[in-house]
């Protein structure tokens, strides 16, 4: 009898590894998760956060044993991983990390990223992978000199199973200074950085094979077989991938602490605001993204652990009329770009549950604003968005969402970026592309349709709520 073949997505998340093996038709065989919160390094100054890389490996090594535990009655065709995004880890020679892993949510290098912006045509933040690597040379000699390569968090992962470190994909490589549209380096980063372009991975496309799981991994588990190892991307490229979206003019919605967006485009459209950057897509697309200041954060801010509560009581509840822009903190960077930016709360009825009716429906406005100036960029928008992250278990808000938008949001039933790993694995080897295997693997869970009865009722208070961010000068 012929073994299944089966897929692997690796996810390095900053608490913890997940590990996922599924089928050619997107189901789940396997999975297994271990934490890796004791990799982290105590720092008083807050605009540091690094881990311990070494201390990765024990946490990759048990979840794989436990994944690869049955994998002799299954064909394991390859291996992806990803990580998050900006994080950067300095290795010497032998590939053993010299520094701490700076990660992604890591700002110190503020002046550095300063410098590139203004003395390069480049544009990065201070948690860019390259500002970091430019505050390491300035700040650190001594690592820099000893780094043989600066390579990613997911670089390290997949090297760790392959052997081959001195590879990274185009979408880890974008926050490193990568030049996408002509797939090389810049010659800024070693002219004007004095960065040394030898101290830098060679980049392939997302998908791509570039080496094999080790011989020791593999007969420990009993394979024969050769197990490729394609590139993978960005935990957001990846749960992107998940969401089922795969055609140009998809664009996925991601609900979390923060709300992002990211879509599927035939070309690249510069945005003089800076609200957008972009990653590639293998087949030549563009995806453009960005995220909000706004998100999930401000309804645990005011219900704390009632949220699910107070999400049933409000599924039905008709709209509210309210007017909040949903921020916690100051500042805002989508769908506008305003540093000394406030949230507001402008409501008639005082009442915890119209309060919290009310926020989804300014998080659904935010979403509205920004899919409209995606669309006065030029970019094209289907009538569906899809969508992922854990707002997407909140019926109220994706309900909320298609009728405020005029648009059917797609929830997918997986949406965990080791599945997009899955995904993109299974892409190469096995499908003839990546948008044959999203539409091979990726199933849609439930599709929410804009209620009819209550669309003209949200234009009208939409209007108002644009209104009222004018006159508050947010934008």
């Amino acid at each position: 009898m012929a073994r299944i073949p089966v897929f692997m997505g690796i996810d390095l998340g900053t608490t913890g590894i997940r590990i996922m093996v599924c089928d050619e038709n997107g189901k789940v065989i396997k999975s297994s998760s271990r934490g890796v919160e004791d990799s982290f390094i105590s720092s008083e100054n807050p605009k540091v956060s690094e881990q311990n890389p070494i201390m990765w490996e024990p946490a990759l090594k048990d979840a794989l044993q436990d994944v690869l535990g049955s994998a002799g009655i299954y064909d394991l065709k390859a291996v992806c991983c990803d990580s998050t995004s900006g994080t950067i880890i300095p290795v010497d020679r032998d590939f053993r990390p010299v520094h701490n892993a700076i990660l992604h949510n890591d700002t110190r290098a503020n002046e550095e990223s300063k410098y590139i912006n203004e003395y390069t045509a480049l544009s990065v933040k201070p948690s860019f992978s390259l500002s970091k690597i430019l505050w390491i040379k300035r700040n650190r000699e001594d690592v820099y000199e000893k780094t043989y390569k600066f390579i990613h968090a997911a670089d390290y992962i997949k090297g760790l199973i392959s052997g081959e470190f001195n590879t990274t994909d185009f979408s880890n490589a974008v926050k490193t200074g990568y030049d996408l549209a002509n797939e090389k380096w810049p010659d800024e980063i070693e002219r004007i950085l004095r960065i040394s372009k030898d101290k830098l991975p060679s980049v392939v496309r997302t998908g791509d094979i570039f080496g094999e799981l080790k011989d020791d991994i593999q007969r420990e588990a009993g394979i024969k077989d050769r197990v490729s190892i394609v590139a993978g991307a960005t935990d957001s490229t990846t749960g992107f991938y998940s969401s089922g979206a795969r055609i140009p003019g998809d664009w996925n919605t991601t609900l979390g602490t923060v709300l992002g967006i990211k879509g599927i485009s035939e070309k690249y459209i510069n945005d003089p605001e800076g609200l957008f950057y972009a990653h590639r897509h293998p087949e030549g697309f563009w995806l453009p993204g960005a995220a909000s200041s706004s998100g999930g954060e401000i309804l645990r801010a005011f219900f704390g652990d009632r949220v699910q509560e107070y999400d049933r009581k409000a599924s039905d509840l008709l709209p509210t009329g309210a007017l909040i822009y949903p921020l916690v903190h100051k500042g805002e960077k989508l769908p506008f770009i305003n540093n000394d930016a406030t949230g507001f709360i402008d409501m008639n009825i005082c009442d915890p549950l119209y309060l919290f009716k009310g926020i989804l429906e300014g998080l659904a406005f935010v979403e509205r604003m920004t899919y409209e100036k995606v669309e006065r960029l030029g970019y094209s928008v289907s009538d569906k968005v899809f969508s992922m992250g854990g707002g997407t278990s909140s019926l109220a808000w994706m309900k909320v969402r298609a009728s405020a938008m005029k648009r059917n949001v797609y929830k997918a039933k997986i949406t965990e970026t080791a599945f997009g790993s899955c995904v993109i694995a299974a892409g190469k080897v096995h499908y003839k592309n990546l948008s044959e295997a999203i539409t091979n693997m990726v199933s849609i869970d439930r599709v929410f349709e804009p209620d009819k009865d209550v669309t003209a009722m949200y234009d009208e208070i939409y209007e108002r709520f644009v209104a009222t961010c004018k006159t508050r000068g947010l934008f």
